[in-house]
């Protein structure tokens, strides 16, 4: 006896250009009459299964006929551009020149221009707005080797759209996956889609065989569901057509249903089966890290791993312990795909990433476009299954579901509806967050249950961060009894974007007191220090773009303020620590690394001693390792006056609380490297200094909070997880209360 098993996606079939498969109506299965008290019934059909691709509600309207766009033709020939940056240019000196900054100085008085940038390791010389005069006097400079214009660059997370065609749909724009400009690459991820197979010759897809589990032969599309799946995830930016999540990622065509939409549980294992078989063959190249699954049927009620008496379940368990991450779409019923008795599969299974369907008609947020394909703008779509339980939420996320325009049979497009068209937006944030461009991302060597973690992160907290971005029924907007989780966010997923973090045990670089990074001596009135961060408390000697450091100021002689830069640029009007005679004051410091690998601190009036503790640095750009931030809203994981996180009691002399971060206040339980609170300590009775270090290691001579007796001192501090997911925080001297209030947190 076989499971009913569906496709969860065809609002407006399209097979031909006249022909339109009818709708089922709200909450009703399209195969199978309503059930009084439970539609759901997991019931058995001795023949194939039936497609239940209608969503329910959506009638086609005239505008919303499926569009069979004719394939456009390729524009050959379009010509790379040498594109230069008008008036500016980059100066490079002798290797035989001594002292860049100086030789820099005299070019200027002498030729009357401004130097931006100056460089000293990977070539000696500086960047300048000049005239073409001054450009040649410099060429003939004998300090000079050579002179050349400065051209423009884009960061590898985004390209240009190709000319005269390329379109970005609304659903990739909504996610920021693209722009009406720019899109992503490919990822250097392998990416299967279990579906009806896809159409291997169309022109705007990278895609390749992988398996045919319904018939002989290659695993060819003939009914266009597949082919409309795999668009969404990596249609091509070749100038022609439309683009998707992920551009020119390679697909594998895998075929577990045939050419009406229907397939058995069997088939769909028979798919696993084969992509499970990539990760131990003796090709690395043709590892299958994603697979999208945009089908499903009822079935019997969910269990674990280790128990599950469910073949497709265990099929699943068993592949994404070998390293695929699986992204399925939640249905199109209206209803819970979580239900305890007949629930809705592969979509219920714990260890998948499961995708409900939002409605959006403009690829912007704001609910300010008019309604399309039945549903407003930026809501929940009106056939989207939901989770009605915490454990099914906890592996959804939303995507754009309706009307979505992707590639279809014979190298043409067309528009449909479903968490059929959701899904695909996911897997190409998940094969964005492995890798694009040849560059590993955040996600990558992360365990398919991190990645899942990671992707949901993201988008919890770009949602947060973003009150605008989410959509009605989003957690943030809910519909009470339902959780259709956050719409899933592209950018977090470029490993190109900014730079990463790299924590660390705290390390003393910095101490004037006693000549640890400078002279023993106080940092008098209007004086600096130079301090050299690089190579130093377990920072490298390259690579390094900014470090973050708790300094603190002791015994200083009159009111004043410190202020940290990059070594070898101007001072700026700014301050990081402000103090009064007498008062001990720390703060944590961002700085960003100058010439020489160094920092400057530079003291306003009186005269002070200087600590810094390294607690980590983020690198310059170059590199693709390290950390990434996700924000958190300020969540309470510790209070010795109440018991939060620790006895209700103050911390002694020589106290320490072991404070359990991970799995608290909106941080993972695993994948986390670092995080980030503001620490209080409130009603000490004797002057004391706090040092949070990552437990089971050895406590660094270091401090994070200064403070006197009665005095309540609040610091920003950033500690590297230790065992058990553990941030240690120790007393030094009487008692005290601590407050932490977590704010965010880094990957590992």
């Amino acid at each position: 006896m076989l499971r009913r098993a569906t496709v969860s996606g065809l609002a407006l079939a399209l097979v031909a250009a006249t022909a339109v498969v009818a709708s089922a109506p709200p909450g009703e299965r399209s195969d199978e009459a309503p059930v009084p008290g439970l539609l759901r019934q997991g019931k058995e059909d001795p023949g194939l299964l039936k497609q239940a691709g209608q969503v329910p509600t959506l009638v086609p309207q005239a505008e919303e006929v499926p569009r069979l766009l004719p394939p456009a033709e390729e524009v050959p020939g379009l010509g790379r551009q040498s594109e230069k940056v008008p008036g500016r240019y980059i100066v490079v000196f002798r290797p035989s020149v001594a002292d860049v900054g100086s030789t820099t100085a005299v070019l200027e008085r002498g030729r009357g221009f401004h130097a931006e940038h100056r460089y000293s390791r990977a070539l000696k010389g500086f960047t300048a707005k000049l005239s073409d005069a001054q450009a040649a006097a410099l060429q003939a400079h004998p300090d000079v080797e050579l002179v050349t214009p400065d051209r423009p660059v884009q960061a590898s997370g985004t390209v240009p759209l190709v000319p005269p065609l390329e379109s970005a749909p609304t659903g990739v724009r909504r996610i920021d996956a693209a722009t009406a400009t720019t899109g992503r690459q490919a990822s250097t991820a392998n990416v299967a889609v279990l579906d009806t197979g896809v159409d291997l010759d169309h022109s705007d897809l990278n895609v390749v065989h992988g398996k045919n589990c319904v018939g002989s032969g290659p695993a060819d599309d003939l009914q266009g569901h597949g082919t409309h799946v795999a668009g969404s995830v990596a249609a091509l930016n070749n100038g022609a057509g439309l683009t998707g999540v992920a551009p020119g990622t390679k697909v594998h065509a895998v075929k577990v249903l045939d050419d009406t939409g229907s397939g058995t549980f069997s088939q769909i294992i028979c798919g696993i089966d084969w992509v499970t078989s990539t990760r131990t063959d003796a090709d690395p190249g043709n590892d299958i890290a994603v697979a999208n699954l945009s089908l499903g049927g009822s079935g019997s009620p969910v269990g674990t791993c280790a128990s599950t008496t469910d073949a497709l379940h265990r099929a699943i368990c068993n592949s994404t312990a070998a390293g695929v991450t699986y992204v399925v779409a939640a249905g199109n019923s209206g209803w819970d795909f979580d239900n305890s008795l007949a629930p809705d599969l592969p979509a219920a299974y714990p260890e998948v990433l499961t995708v409900s369907a939002a409605a959006d008609s403009d690829g912007a947020p704001g609910w300010l476009a008019a309604s399309k394909c039945g549903n407003s703008d930026d809501t929940y779509a009106g056939f989207s299954n939901w989770a009605a339980t915490s454990a099914g939420a906890a592996h959804l996320v939303a995507a754009p579901g309706a009307c979505i325009l992707s590639t279809y049979l014979a190298s043409t497009y067309a528009t449909m509806s479903g968490t059929s068209m959701a899904a695909p937006h996911v897997a190409g944030v998940v094969a964005l967050c492995l890798g694009e461009a040849g560059t590993p991302g955040p996600c990558s060597g992360l365990a398919p249950a991190q990645v899942i973690a990671k992707v949901r992160s993201d988008a919890s907290a770009h949602s947060t961060a973003q009150h605008g971005y989410g959509f009605k029924g989003d957690p943030r907007n809910p519909v009470p009894g339902r959780s259709y989780g956050h719409l899933v966010w592209a950018s977090n997923t470029s490993a190109a974007v900014g730079a990463r973090y790299h924590p660390l045990t705290p390390a003393r670089i910095l101490d004037t007191r006693s000549g640890n990074g400078a002279p023993a001596a106080k940092v008098g009135a209007g004086a600096k220090v130079d301090l050299q961060v690089t190579g130093r408390g377990g920072v490298p000697t390259t690579g390094v773009g900014a470090v973050v450091m708790n300094v603190t100021v002791t015994e200083p002689t009159a009111a004043s303020h410190l202020t940290a830069w990059p070594t070898g640029s101007s001072r700026p009007v700014a301050s990081n620590l402000n103090y009064v005679a007498g008062k001990t004051v720390p703060n944590l410091v961002v700085a960003k690394v100058g010439s020489g690998g160094k920092v400057s601190l530079h003291n306003n009036s009186g005269q002070i001693h200087v600590i810094a503790d390294v607690v980590g640095w983020y690198g310059d750009g170059s590199g693709t390792s390290g950390a990434r931030y996700t924000p958190l809203t300020p969540a309470r994981i510790l209070d010795t006056r109440s018991g939060t996180g620790a006895p209700a009691a103050k911390v002694g002399p020589g106290g320490t609380v072991n404070l359990q971060v991970t799995g608290r206040g909106g941080v993972p339980t695993a994948g986390v490297g670092a995080v980030v609170m503001n620490v209080t300590v409130t009603e000490p009775s004797a002057a004391s200094h706090l040092t949070a270090w990552p437990s089971a290691s050895s406590r660094p001579v270091a401090s994070n909070l200064n403070y006197v007796a009665g005095q309540t001192v609040p610091n920003l501090v950033v500690a590297k997880v230790g065992f058990g997911g553990n941030v240690s925080l120790h007393n030094n001297s009487g008692q005290t209360h601590v407050i932490a209030d977590v704010v965010g947190w880094y990957s590992q």
